[in-house]
């Protein structure tokens, strides 16, 4: 995350907004609801990031045509353009953590991240269901 805040300032973003920036790129027209039950992060949370990144030009918020209740959030050309140079950035990050490592033990480690990942949600996903009973 320091690293993140470091390389993202010079941008106007900071770290804890990299997941809903790179979720509205990904996912064009998404919702801050669906935004926040994607992330499993809070609305209040959710909106304050989503605030921020229209007041620095990443994102626009449009009302949604079928119900003018609802906004979906666009990225702008502003984010497209850094889009990929945070991705190389990404890239660079992980480069610089896997330094020493080989390829084989490099695929193992992002394997056991992906399952303990993986274990993460469905325990989130449990406790959830488990409380809301």
């Amino acid at each position: 995350m320091i690293y993140a805040n470091e390389f993202l300032k010079d941008f106007g973003m900071s770290g804890g907004q990299l997941p809903f920036f790179m979720n509205i790129v990904g996912n064009p027209g998404v919702t801050q609801e669906d935004l926040s039950k994607l992330l499993r992060i809070d609305k209040s949370t959710t909106a304050r990031a989503v605030k921020s990144l229209c007041i620095n030009g990443f994102v626009v918020r449009k009302i949604d045509k079928k119900d003018k209740r609802m906004y979906r959030l666009y990225p702008t050309g502003k984010a497209l353009k850094i889009k990929e140079l945070i991705l190389r950035e990404a890239y660079n990050w992980d480069t610089v953590l896997l330094k020493g490592f080989c390829k084989e033990d490099r695929q193992k480690i992002r394997r056991a991240l992906k399952i303990m990942v993986e274990n993460a949600l469905k325990y989130l996903e449990s406790e959830v269901r488990e409380y809301e009973r």
